[in-house]
């Protein structure tokens, strides 16, 4: 059962696709997600946001708006208004568990044809756990077509000296630090450091600005400034949708709190062995060439996942924004080419 239906039929709305919906979930859990599209689709995209966001479907690329796709994004257990999980069933379990409701919860019947996964930053575990997922576990595994990884993160049970490729950024947030110093310390300490900055859009406005927008170089900014002009957008305006989303994000920190556990925990599965089922479905790595808070784990993903390729962009962590539109148009034809 859920909150606010989907309407049968609906066009691409960006105010629509940037409201938040509940689906009430076994045990009395709850998962917030947004959509934009026709719910008649039979082609679904389920993108996954990362860390200190929510899900939104404001903005389809164009060339998932062609092909008339539904576009779903949850919001990650334990953020914003999705409940936290059961640390007594794994990670990897939950989530899949989770999002068989929720198609079921579109598709009662399973009546669509293809299913694209993508993930930005923290939101590629979650891509690659379904990617991976066997197909008792995720029926609907047997639709995906392909998937796509913004500034990935590796399973770090398998990725073997992984520390040596990440920056002292990620190496203190998911790295040796967090798994030597008990009581995840230094998550609280974040928190601490951050938290009283994120209780108001203001205060994330101004994070925001700080760790990322200001540090963009003269060269992402044009490509900035052009993003903003061709979709007729303000810096201002953006900024602050996702600081609101921020600041719903950190409504609840428990998910916050379990990132670098669940980023070295069991995923279900170990890429270099999947079954030629999974692994002949194409994975498209985007990494941006001056990315200082992600991505430092891209070549372990296309080295070991069987159908993988890398695209570099210019910018930093979220320049793949800017180039969602050629991202989109890559990642279909990468598809049909199974």
């Amino acid at each position: 059962m859920a909150l606010n239906n989907p309407t049968v039929g609906q066009e691409y709305d960006e105010i629509k696709g940037d409201e938040e919906h509940i689906l009430l979930l076994p045990g009395g859990r709850q998962l917030a997600y947004t959509y934009n599209g026709p719910t008649t689709s039979r082609t679904i995209v389920i993108f996954f946001v990362g860390i200190m966001s929510v899900g939104t479907s404001a903005h389809v690329p164009e060339p998932f708006r062609e092909k008339q796709a539904l576009w779903i994004s949850p919001t990650l257990s334990g953020m914003g208004n999705s409940s936290n999980r059961d640390h007594s069933v794994p990670y990897h379990i939950t989530l899949a568990n989770d999002m068989n409701a929720l198609l079921s919860h579109f598709y009662p019947t399973g009546d669509f044809d293809v299913l694209y996964l993508a993930g930005g930053s923290y939101g590629t575990v979650q891509a690659q756990m379904l990617y991976g997922a066997p197909y008792d576990l995720f029926p609907f595994g047997r639709k995906i077509v392909g998937c796509l990884l913004l500034s990935g993160f590796s399973p770090l049970k398998y990725h073997v000296g992984y520390a040596k490729k990440i920056n002292w950024h990620n190496w203190f947030s998911f790295g040796p630090p967090t798994r030597i110093i008990p009581f995840r310390l230094l998550q609280h300490l974040f928190k601490i450091a951050i938290g009283s900055k994120l209780h108001s859009v203001d205060g994330a406005t101004h994070f925001l600005k700080d760790a990322i927008f200001d540090k963009m170089d003269h060269e992402e900014k044009q490509i900035f400034d052009e993003w903003l002009q061709k979709n007729d957008f303000t810096e201002h305006t953006v900024i602050r949708e996702m600081a609101e989303r921020t600041v719903k994000c950190c409504n609840n920190w428990d998910g916050f709190m379990e990132v670098s556990d669940i980023i070295h925990s069991d995923w279900g599965f170990d890429p270099r062995t999947l079954d030629a089922e999974h692994s002949t479905k194409p994975v498209l790595v985007v990494g941006s060439k001056k990315d200082y808070i992600g991505g430092g784990t891209n070549d372990w993903l296309v080295a070991n996942y069987k159908c993988a390729r890398l695209k570099l962009l210019p910018g930093g962590h979220i320049s793949s924004l800017f180039f969602m539109d050629e991202i989109s148009k890559e990642m279909i034809e990468d598809a049909c080419r199974i």
